[in-house]
């Protein structure tokens, strides 16, 4: 597993900082429930534009049909604004992101 965090992130509000943990937790659970990944690259970093998480797999990928996790977690990313894509990787895996607009990061 590789990590990339950015040294300055923004003061991230409460509700903020519980969807990215959650978020986090269900794409990892899924990972090592469902993907056979051999690698996972987890990143979260910060741009003018806003605030992205990131978790990519080398697994097997596959079906991708919006079960009860997925669900959950494009709730997740609507109560604060965010947008969530959960695709498959070209290379095989899965891609799982999350980007949180800048006035939301910090609200």
């Amino acid at each position: 597993m590789t990590w990339e965090l950015d040294d300055e992130l923004p003061e991230l509000s409460r509700e903020v900082e519980l969807v990215l943990y959650r978020i986090a937790q269900e794409a990892l659970t899924n990972v090592a429930r469902h993907a056979h990944a051999t690698r996972v690259d987890f990143a979260l970093t910060s741009s003018t534009t806003g605030l992205t998480l990131r978790i990519l797999d080398d697994g097997r990928g596959g079906d991708l049909r919006v079960g009860a996790g997925i669900r959950g977690m494009r709730e997740r990313a609507l109560l604060i604004g965010a947008e969530l894509t959960v695709a498959a990787r070209p290379s095989g895996g899965t891609d799982v992101c999350l980007v949180v607009p800048g006035p939301a990061a910090g609200s």
